[in-house]
């Protein structure tokens, strides 16, 4: 964001939030929106495939369980941010492997957020 700041000669000391900074140059977050909308591509490819790195995403490569808290997980940060909590990670699985549900879930998400 320094960087917009800087082309509009914005001073830090004016305690101006991104948000005004972003409506003042009359743009928005769409940088944060491509990588998402990359990530979610991509963790559809992943699941189609049915290969290793589905093993390692889906959590199903023996080992120990770690103590305490649970870690959040790829694939539940993309479903907590697509706004999909009514789904589960199986749900969210099987949605992944046919693809035209896969990509208005993916455009959906990707348009809800202004970002």
């Amino acid at each position: 964001m320094w960087f917009i700041r800087r082309i509009l000669k914005v001073s830090w000391k004016d305690k101006k939030t991104n948000d005004e900074v972003l409506d003042m140059a009359n743009t928005g977050r769409s940088f944060y929106s491509t990588i998402r909308r990359r990530q979610m591509k991509f963790t559809g490819h992943i699941y189609r495939a049915r290969g290793i790195e589905h093993l390692a995403m889906t959590g199903k490569i023996n080992g120990k369980k770690s103590r305490g808290r649970q870690r959040t997980t790829y694939v539940d940060s993309l479903n907590t941010w697509a706004n999909l909590e009514q789904h589960t990670r199986s749900q969210f699985m099987r949605s992944s492997c046919v693809r035209q549900i896969w990509k208005t879930m993916t455009v959906n998400a990707c348009s809800r957020h202004g970002t």
